[in-house]
């Protein structure tokens, strides 16, 4: 049986479970060659520790990707997430169209805020590309205030509205993209998970586990590195989200557990069992 190769970019946190550090271990549980472009290298992710490094890779990600050009190196997949800038969704944009092959999946974490708000380094024109970007993408994975950004309407909070929800789909589907899960929905005071809408068939379901009351650096790195795992083991959306929410929710409950040592990032080594259970059913 042939073997996928994935290609992460995002960046590098050597210390703190997120980004490139979570997709390689989990993408690679899912059986899939997982080729890293790092966007950035920071010592530890932002989350809480003081005085990180970062060490911008723009330069170098132009290198690479010349590199595996010259060495006809293709993939059967794109997963992105944290970008650095609007220059490196250029330059990812362009080697994209001659790296991946024809029938490859384009999965896009769109990191841009979260809490209602942009992170700091992040502006409107940034925003602006990230929407280009999008573009073609077979899901998109933003939370809720990525989804509002890239629709542009206002926030309008974690708590279900179906109304609400609906229109930022409607806006998203603008886009171009194939289908959009949006997370961190709130179904009642105990309920958090996802709703996700296929845009050419219309199919549209909600899921969701127990909330957790702790903030989890990392989750939606480990959520969407599970997602692209399952679904290039050609699961289907539904089942791919339900079992990428059941994992994570035992991670999460690993975690609770260890706390507070674990207070970094979601211990969710001792669970990778699940997903390569899982794909070899």
């Amino acid at each position: 049986m042939k073997q996928k190769r994935i290609l992460s970019v995002q960046d590098v946190s050597c210390f703190g479970k997120c980004s490139n550090t979570v997709a390689l271990p989990v993408c690679s549980a899912a059986g899939l060659e997982t080729v890293m472009l790092p966007t950035a290298l920071l010592s530890t992710h932002t989350g809480g520790f003081k005085g990180f490094t970062f060490l911008d890779t723009t330069e170098e990600m132009g290198r690479i990707l010349r590199h595996w050009e010259a060495e006809k190196i293709s993939f059967d997949a794109l997963y992105t997430g944290y970008f650095g800038s609007a220059q490196q969704l250029s330059l990812v944009t362009e080697y994209a169209a001659r790296l991946l092959r024809p029938d490859a999946l384009r999965i896009i974490d769109p990191v841009l805020g979260d809490g209602g708000k942009l992170y700091s380094i992040y502006d409107d024109a940034y925003v602006a590309a990230m929407r280009a970007f999008c573009a073609g993408a077979d899901i998109i994975t933003p939370n809720v205030t990525e989804a509002c950004n890239l629709a542009g309407v206002p926030y309008c909070g974690e708590a279900y509205d179906k109304d609400a929800l609906d229109g930022v789909l409607g806006e998203l589907q603008k886009l171009g993209v194939r289908s959009a899960v949006i997370t961190g929905v709130r179904f009642g005071e105990t309920e958090i998970g996802v709703l996700y809408r296929d845009f050419g068939t219309g199919e549209t379901f909600t899921l969701s586990s127990v909330r957790s009351d702790m903030q989890l650096h990392g989750t939606g790195d480990v959520f969407a590195s599970a997602l692209a795992g399952f679904l290039l083991n050609d699961y289907s959306p539904k089942e791919a989200l339900s079992r990428t929410i059941a994992f994570l929710a035992a991670c999460i409950r690993d975690t609770e557990a260890a706390m507070p040592e674990h207070w970094y990032g979601l211990l969710f080594e001792r669970r990778l069992g699940m997903i390569a259970d899982a794909v070899r059913e």
